[in-house]
């Protein structure tokens, strides 16, 4: 069994993952703890509970996805959304705890992993996932390997500049993709093309679009727009076979993802044009996270080719 973590900024879920499957389930508080140590702590008391639930099958490796986690060093790395401003080493925490080997990654990276190795991006070995949420963040496959990069923050998709001197981005630049087709950048998209100021979800918006409110179909064909053109451009670099976008936007399949395959299509590149599939996640979203951190202790934190079939076959 692996067990998959999934670090948030409010709650921490875990899960026992075999052969695909989520088979049982914890949750814990990422706040209120006194330090990291403290957190560590409660996350290990969890996997052991959750565990010893089920102790005829041993556990094999520990995957954990954090915002700003590095997978090269292990660190999560002053994450601006969870409590400690400095850098907590958790790799090598859990693995002092729990006594298996846990490999921690970013939450975009675990995603990918998740759906190349349990959902829509199964037998592929070029694969581009991007989640479209609070952020935009993505996770890059080439060749049967995950992208890390010399420093193990490569593939960051959404801070990629859409828009020379844009929209202010978290990230402390202007114009990045982030700032436009992410929840908050859909809001204030749908506020730019006149909607009221009341909307606090894109749900609210897609709700008025399919009752013809002009601002918010606007909305949608401006993000279709820009997505497209940062998707178009992300092939250019690493050449997918297939996208699979994930998150709540892109469940839209009426109002985003129709539109979106067709603008996708007319602005690729020319010798990419019918080699790239551009999909919707295939796997259930409260389970994601968890597969997507188990596929992290999965393949391991070598990122070799050789290990990451191993881990597949």
């Amino acid at each position: 069994m692996i067990l998959g973590i999934d670090i948030g900024g409010t709650t921490s879920k875990l899960g026992l993952v075999q052969d695909g499957k989520v088979i049982a389930r914890a949750r814990i508080d990422t706040l209120g703890h006194a330090d990291e140590h403290a957190f560590a702590d409660a996350l290990a008391d969890a996997g052991h509970r959750l565990v010893r639930a089920d102790d005829h099958r041993p556990l094999r490796a520990v995957g954990v996805g954090a915002p700003n986690a590095n997978q090269l060093t292990g660190i999560i790395e002053m994450a601006p959304n969870l409590p400690w401003k400095h850098d907590v080493p958790l790799a090598r925490m859990m693995t002092d705890r729990l006594k298996v080997p846990a490999v921690l990654g970013n939450d975009a990276n675990a995603a990918a992993l998740g759906e190349w190795r349990y959902g829509a991006g199964r037998g592929i070995d070029d694969l581009l996932v991007v989640t479209l949420g609070t952020g935009v963040g993505s996770g890059f496959i080439v060749n049967g390997q995950l992208v890390l990069g010399s420093a193990g923050n490569a593939g960051e998709l959404g801070h990629m500049i859409l828009i020379p001197g844009g929209r202010a981005c978290t990230c402390g630049r202007q114009g990045c993709l982030e700032a436009y087709v992410s929840i908050r950048g859909m809001i204030a998209t749908y506020t730019e093309a006149g909607g009221s100021e009341d909307v606090a979800d894109v749900k609210a918006i897609a709700d008025r679009a399919r009752a013809s409110d002009v601002a918010a179909i606007e909305c949608f064909r401006r993000t279709t727009e820009w997505l497209a053109i940062g998707l178009a451009n992300a092939v250019c670099a690493t050449g997918p076979k297939r996208i699979v976008l994930f998150g709540g936007i892109a469940r839209n399949g009426d109002l985003l993802m129709a539109p979106l395959r067709d603008r996708f299509h007319e602005v690729l590149l020319n010798i990419y044009k019918g080699r790239v599939d551009l999909t919707v996640s295939a796997l259930e979203e409260d389970d994601a996270a968890l597969l997507g951190a188990a596929a992290l202790g999965e393949v391991g934190g070598e990122g070799s080719h050789a290990e990451a079939r191993r881990a597949r076959s």
